[in-house]
């Protein structure tokens, strides 16, 4: 009795001590042999029995990315013997090429063994045609000039399925720039040494602001190719090979103003035009206005970039600007800006007058050479004007003007009786005030005049948020330029465009919609909302002044 009851303890004791003994047994292999810096692999670690814990996955993201992870079990009975596998499979996207040495992974009290890959370089970051999916970059200018559009096209090649595919945007080593993408990608197909790829393009419109070295980063894209066949017991949630493929990186060399353009406007465009449009059958008669409309057309320049065209004074002819129209017009071949003015003449005299010549000067980019955008000299009869003339609609802005002009024209000559008849009250006030009066026993205080109490930029911020609430345009206009002037009250800004100079970039564009919605033939829509947000964060915009080691240029306002 006391024998068996040894055994039963003896065979109890090394129960327990081949369960501490005897670890899981956990396998570790690679999907495949050929594994390169920039295409996904599966890395899959097997393990026959339960192990002690979960496994803890972090080292590997050390040299690899974990781009997904799954779990399976495999339970199967062979020859009356069952047997249970737990896999965990693991897509990796090595970060550089080189040897590496997977290290053991915990499973609790349970490790892995040690694996060792090779990484090679991959050439898919060439833009080469061998490969199924290759990236190309290019711009239309190694050299140009400072402030002059740049385009850079990416354009995407594939002869093969893929999903989950990303593009990052293009990054520019100087921050002083601005980059504007340029429509929706497009789509279509080609064929390169005998291969037919589909292509995806996308353009940008780069606007260096600072002469110097300028370097365009890769950019990269990320995709999944779609495996052509997929095993019906295949759970896993990652379909196919991950790649992540780059551009080259682009170096162009930013001049300076041509040192011949003596401009205070630097204009460099491959084309300007200067288009002069006037009413059908125009006639000119004293006191009738008639209104002029100037266009000024720019290839690779913003509106905003471009210069007043109405600021000559015209004898013998009153002018009543309205606020210019801003406008891009964007397109595959870039950004083309649009100024328009409109200008209300009223003739104050009879005869033959003559309109001046109207140059814009311009840099030909192409050329490399000065040119002008000019409207000739133009020679206008004025008739007297009749008795009663009809009542003619001008634009809001000079019909203001106009009104403010004409009564102080018809009071002119009454002025001097009215100053006549003040000075004579003024003058018995006086003697009745310096009059010696016994009555008078103390002298009365004098009054101090009261000085009209600017509006603080405060108070113009709470009326300007109320505006933008209750959706009015036009006092959004009014509070707007009320706050340019107790910002700025040495710069005499009279307008929305003058205004957009002196702002962020963020306000610049919200103020150009505001300017739309005012002007603009056809209005587009406009959120007041989007406005008063701006507003609230506009942090300004200093100017630069220029340096001896390159050249600095006022930023250009990014108009949507």
């Amino acid at each position: 009795m006391v024998r068996q009851t040894f055994l039963s303890g003896l065979l109890i004791i090394l129960s327990l001590m081949s369960c501490s003994v005897f670890a899981a047994d956990i396998s570790v292999y690679v999907n495949r042999d050929n594994i390169s810096v920039n295409e996904s692999f599966n890395l899959i670690f097997e393990a026959e029995s339960t192990p002690d814990d979960e496994p803890d996955f972090s080292p590997l993201s050390v040299y690899f990315d974990i781009l997904s992870q799954s779990q399976s079990s495999n339970m199967s009975i062979i020859n009356g013997s069952f047997s249970r596998k737990k896999v965990w499979t693991l897509a990796l996207l090595a970060k550089q090429p080189g040897n590496y040495a997977i290290p053991s992974i915990e499973f609790g009290n349970d490790k892995s063994p040690l694996l060792n890959i090779k990484v090679s370089k991959s050439t898919a970051t060439q833009s080469t045609s061998d490969s199924n999916l290759f990236l190309e970059a290019e711009v239309d200018h190694q050299s140009t000039y400072v402030q002059t559009q740049i385009l850079y096209t990416v354009k995407v090649f594939r002869s093969v399925e893929i999903q989950n595919a990303s593009l990052t945007e293009p990054k520019l080593s100087a921050a002083d720039a601005i980059i504007e993408k340029l429509g929706d990608d497009k789509r279509y197909q080609t064929s390169r040494n005998g291969v037919r790829f589909i292509v995806i393009e996308r353009r940008y419109a780069i606007f260096p602001q600072q002469s110097g070295q300028l370097t365009i980063a890769p950019v990269e894209f990320n995709g999944q190719i779609v495996s052509q066949r997929r095993s019906f017991y295949d759970i896993s949630p990652f379909n196919g090979t991950s790649k992540r493929i780059q551009s080259k990186a682009i170096e162009i060399d930013v001049k300076p103003v041509a040192a011949a353009f003596k401009n205070k406007h630097w204009l460099p465009s491959t084309e300007i035009k200067l288009v002069d449009e006037w009413p059908e059958q125009a006639r000119f008669k004293v006191g009738e206005p008639v209104t002029r409309t100037l266009s000024l057309l720019a290839a690779g320049l913003t509106a905003a970039q471009l210069p007043e065209l109405s600021k000559q004074d015209i004898a013998g002819i009153k002018q009543y600007p309205d606020q210019p129209t801003l406008n891009d017009q964007k397109n595959e071949n870039g950004i083309t800006g649009i100024r328009q003015e409109k200008i209300a003449y009223i003739p104050t005299q009879a005869g033959s007058l003559t309109l001046p010549e109207i140059n814009i000067p311009w840099w030909n980019i192409k050329t490399g050479r000065l040119e002008y955008a000019r409207i000739e000299a133009k020679k206008i009869t004025v008739e007297a004007g009749s008795a009663s003339q009809p009542s003619v609609a001008l634009p809001p802005a000079a019909k203001a003007q106009a009104s403010t002009k004409t009564v102080v024209d018809n009071d002119a000559t009454s002025v001097w009786f009215y100053i006549s008849l003040f000075l004579l009250a003024g003058w018995l006030i006086s003697l009745f005030y310096l009059l010696p009066k016994r009555s008078r026993s103390v002298q009365q205080p004098v009054s101090k005049p009261v000085m009209p109490i600017k509006p603080s930029a405060k108070n113009i911020g709470r009326k300007f948020a109320s505006a933008c609430q209750q959706n009015q345009p036009e006092l959004c206009k009014t509070l707007l330029l009320e706050w340019a002037a107790s910002q700025w009250p040495d710069a005499n800004i009279n307008s929305l465009s003058e205004l957009s100079l002196y702002v962020d970039d963020d306000l610049s564009q919200q103020i150009a919609r505001l300017n739309q919605q005012l002007y603009a033939p056809t209005a587009n829509e406009w959120r007041a909302a989007d406005l008063l947000s701006a507003f609230q964060s506009n942090k300004g915009k200093p100017v630069k002044s220029n340096s001896d080691s390159q050249s600095v240029l006022k930023p250009i306002s990014k108009i949507v």
